[in-house]
């Protein structure tokens, strides 16, 4: 069986700067759903590691985009009454935990679909759907947000041992020889 942290080392998702092994977001993250990772390991022997690490890392996502978009408006209130009563530096101390997952399971969950070579519409659709909800609740620009998320699927892409589907151009030209 195969430890989360390994599975993560093992698609080189560890280079990712959102991923710090030290981090209190990655130790959450790991406490959260290590155990499940080994139960779903222990239930599909069979089944490749990257497809369990796709289901747990959508599951993930499914559930702290929930929180995060369930909380919005108290954390807006939140964070309108810290800089109000605090200045912006002391602030900025106060970290929102469930948007800091929000941003390390995109990361992640991005990243892989890239390792996996899957569909960049639907990849970039869930970056935007990340960024908006995280910018609604602490405020940031939409666009830059979605572009660091799919930065993630990028290097996850460019680091894939598999090889991307022909065009098809080449698939016809394979077809006709």
């Amino acid at each position: 069986m195969i430890e989360l942290q390994q599975a993560i080392n093992d698609i080189s998702a560890d280079q990712l700067a959102s991923v710090n092994f030290d981090s209190p977001q990655w130790q959450l993250f790991e406490d959260t759903h290590k155990a499940l990772f080994a139960r779903v390991q222990n239930a599909k022997p069979d089944s490749p590691m990257h497809s369990l690490l796709l289901g747990l890392l959508t599951k993930a996502h499914i559930e702290t985009i929930t929180r995060v978009s369930a909380h919005t408006s108290s954390v807006q209130a939140m964070h309108h009454t810290l800089e109000q009563e605090l200045s912006k530096d002391h602030a900025a101390n106060f970290h929102y935990q469930d948007g800091e997952q929000l941003v390390l399971v995109t990361h992640l969950w991005l990243y892989l679909q890239g390792y996996l070579v899957m569909d960049f519409s639907l990849a970039n659709d869930h970056a935007l759907q990340s960024a908006t909800t995280l910018c609604n609740a602490l405020g940031g620009d939409i666009q830059q947000q979605r572009s660091e998320f799919m930065a993630s699927f990028y290097l996850g892409k460019q680091v894939s041992p598999q090889q991307p589907s022909h065009s098809l151009l080449t698939k016809l030209k394979q077809f006709f020889s």
